[in-house]
């Protein structure tokens, strides 16, 4: 295993079946004249919430990558947005203003500790200005760290062109940014990608359960956008197929033209007879982004046999329980994207920590196959485990095997 090299170790502890990969000054340019920037909201968005409200009072830019001066207010929505109904190239717009034309380095988020007065979908008022909302009605709060009092800094640099417009589009990516603690509690620490809009075309498609009569949309599924390099994979765009009437199983992402990717379904609701159920094995196909108009491409997904990996993630050092690290555990597989066979993430999740034990706790099901899986936060060497095979079905304790904690300076013999 790596040494940490400030912060701390992260060591695996996995109980499973198969085999797990991973997953200042600034700006230049002189300002002759005014552009317009206009900031939307949107989010790769998760299915295991009815609701996820996120209150949004400022959005703020800044020509310095440093320092906490020079800060210029663009937007003031003063809004609670239900990221859950932001996908599928779904967008709120957060406002529009005239700058200087120049470069700009920051973005930051203000988040609301007060919520507007409009109800939820529930048509109750907001109860929280930043909460979840579950199936059965339930509310739980979000808490936010304290280290964003000052708010959500985001670096990217854009041009602002003199009477030309920039469209930034802020993509919320709610699975990493809500995280469950392991007293029940629930914290938001946003992941939060920026989005240049010109130039972007559609790739857009159905995603079906394979030779079904009549066809079976399959909605929630997660879909990505992927670039991979041997046995690495960066997931560029992602989003869920729709649950809309008339929309059911459809998915939608804004890519570059010209740029090759791989393109990932996974969906991890369980289908057939209970006490016999499967999971649909992850599909993917490249794709190359037309420069010169939107590109379909549809997926029909096959049932697979599934088993469980579960375990436990060591983080040394003192945990702050105001402000816990969040471990983020991602898995990885070689996928046919056809041409090609390709590394590819086919699901990821984030955690916090058990209050009582500081122990990271998981536990996921994936169809039979072979994947590597990578623990990774913030300020930690990351920690893989890799080439673990399964082979058998579902049941319970089937199959199952120990790793021993790769605890200290290496791996257990």
């Amino acid at each position: 295993m790596k040494f940490l090299k400030q912060s701390g170790i992260i060591a695996f502890l996995l109980i499973t079946t198969f085999l797990f990969a991973c997953g200042g000054g600034g700006g230049g340019g002189s300002d002759v004249g005014t552009g317009t920037l206009s900031v939307a909201l949107t989010d790769s968005s998760c299915s295991s919430y009815a609701a996820i409200y996120v209150t949004i009072d400022e959005v703020q830019v800044n020509k310095s990558a440093n320092g906490n001066s020079g800060w210029r207010t663009v937007a003031t929505p003063m809004k609670t947005y239900n990221l859950l109904k932001l996908i599928n190239g779904v967008t709120e717009v957060l406002g529009d203003e005239e700058l200087t034309a120049g470069t700009y380095n920051q973005i930051r988020l203000i988040i609301g500790k007060t919520p507007e007065s409009e109800n939820n979908i529930n048509g109750e008022p907001h109860p929280y200005a930043n909460y979840l909302l579950f199936d059965d009605g339930s509310e739980e709060p979000l808490k936010i760290p304290s280290g964003y009092n000052t708010g959500i800094k985001l670096v990217h640099n854009f041009e602002v062109e003199e009477n030309n417009i920039v469209e930034l589009l802020l993509d919320f990516v709610a699975c990493r940014s809500v995280v469950e603690t392991g007293s029940g509690k629930y914290i938001l620490k946003p992941t939060i990608k920026v989005i240049e809009t010109l130039n972007k075309f559609d790739v857009f498609g159905d995603v079906t359960e394979n030779n079904t009569d009549p066809v079976l949309h399959i909605t929630g599924a997660l879909v990505s956008a992927q670039i991979s390099d041997g046995r690495s994979a960066s997931v560029v765009s992602s989003t869920l197929t729709s649950a809309e009437s008339g929309e059911e199983g459809r998915y939608r992402m804004l890519l570059s033209p010209g740029q090759t990717y791989n393109i990932v379904v996974y969906s991890d609701d369980k289908v057939g007879v209970p006490g016999n159920e499967n999971l649909y094995s992850p599909a993917c196909k490249e794709i190359t982004v037309p420069f010169d108009e939107n590109i379909e491409q549809n997926f029909a997904l096959e049932q697979s046999e599934y088993s469980t990996i579960f375990g436990d993630v060591n983080v040394n050092g003192i945990i702050d329980p105001d402000d816990p690290p969040v471990v983020y555990i991602s898995f990885f597989s070689f996928l046919n994207c056809d041409p090609l066979e390709q590394y590819v993430e086919v699901t990821s999740l984030s955690m916090s920590p058990n209050p009582d034990t500081n122990r990271f706790s998981f536990s996921v099901d994936l169809p039979l196959g072979e994947y590597d899986v990578v623990a990774s936060s913030p300020g930690f060497v990351p920690d893989t485990v890799q080439d673990k095979e399964f082979q058998g079905r579902h049941q319970a304790g089937a199959g199952s095997w120990a790793v021993q904690g790769f605890q200290g300076r290496g791996y257990p013999g």
